[in-house]
């Protein structure tokens, strides 16, 4: 029969009734649905209730084994026959294919919550013309989905969206997957990671890139060719001239700053170039990437 007993500590416990001394307290609704061991127990103790918190919020997880002992295991299984190839399959299989998950990462996962909570939002705007492969295919479909760039090219015509740069349409709106679609203003900040990424380096092989990349994110533009005004024939010398603009963002203001150093404003001697200022200078900015052709 269900009985209240009085526990070596002095605090009490529920035995409820049953017919093996070995049996575990379980509700059957809660143990159909658990399929696993359980030990239910009334909470009849405050006491008891913070034992039992500070016991589990304590525990420690087994730990992975050290690496010799990783090593020394390996070894005994491979014998005398492996080859060097098998044991280095081991060893990345032990180190690298395997690592501890906490309690509390494992129940994140099982119960599909987020594994962190940020107040803005990050997005990778890519400039490269790539696009994410959709992943519900439709006969009368495209096999990708319209990228951000797709999306600021086909935005609504109007004096609003006109003079938005690329860089602030993706800051302020969100996007559907086919251009063309209603756009719909943000309400959490978001951090533009622009892809791919290449140094400033005017000496580089991808400085022409660099320029191009610039001008996409800071000056507005509908198709890219846009981007190249006036006497310039490259995108090194659009940008060169941009720079001299009352549009320039703050962001930039290390490139300014580098072209007074060495250029001018007439697109014709933009190549003239104070190399050794430029190598002396270590340039920090926040969208720094190459582009291949769009």
């Amino acid at each position: 029969m269900t009985s209240i007993d009085t526990q070596e500590d002095g605090e009490p416990i529920v035995v409820t009734a049953r017919n093996d001394t070995l049996l575990n307290g379980y509700n059957p609704l809660q143990l159909s649905a658990w399929r696993a061991n359980v030990d239910l127990q009334y909470v009849v103790s405050r006491q008891k209730v913070v034992k039992y918190i500070a016991k589990y919020a304590t525990k420690s997880e087994p730990r992975s084994k050290a690496l010799q002992e990783v090593y020394n295991t390996i070894m005994k299984q491979i014998g005398d026959g492996g080859t060097p190839l098998k044991v280095v399959q081991k060893i990345l299989t032990s180190t690298v294919g395997e690592r501890d998950f906490s309690a509390q990462e494992t129940c994140h996962l099982l119960l599909m919550l987020p594994m962190f909570r940020a107040s803005r939002d990050f997005i990778v705007l890519s400039l490269d013309g790539s696009r994410q492969v959709d992943d519900k295919l439709e006969d009368d479909r495209p096999v990708t989905v319209d990228s951000q760039l797709d999306h600021y090219g086909g935005r609504p015509d109007s004096d609003e969206f006109d003079q938005l740069t690329l860089l602030e349409f993706v800051q302020k709106y969100k996007i559907k997957k086919n251009v063309g679609l209603p756009v719909v203003p943000r309400t959490k900040e978001v951090v533009v990671i622009p892809r791919p990424y290449c140094p400033p380096d005017p000496d580089g092989p991808n400085y022409e890139q660099y320029c191009r990349q610039k001008l996409m994110l800071h000056k507005p533009f509908r198709q890219i060719d846009d981007l190249l005004e006036g006497r310039c024939d490259t995108f090194k010398d659009a940008y060169g001239r941009f720079l001299h603009s009352s549009n320039v963002p703050a962001s930039l203001a290390d490139d300014v700053h580098r072209l007074e150093m060495g250029q001018t404003d007439d697109c014709s001697n933009i190549d003239t170039v104070n190399e050794v200022s430029f190598k002396r200078l270590n340039i920090l900015t926040i969208f720094m990437l190459p582009l291949s052709n769009f």
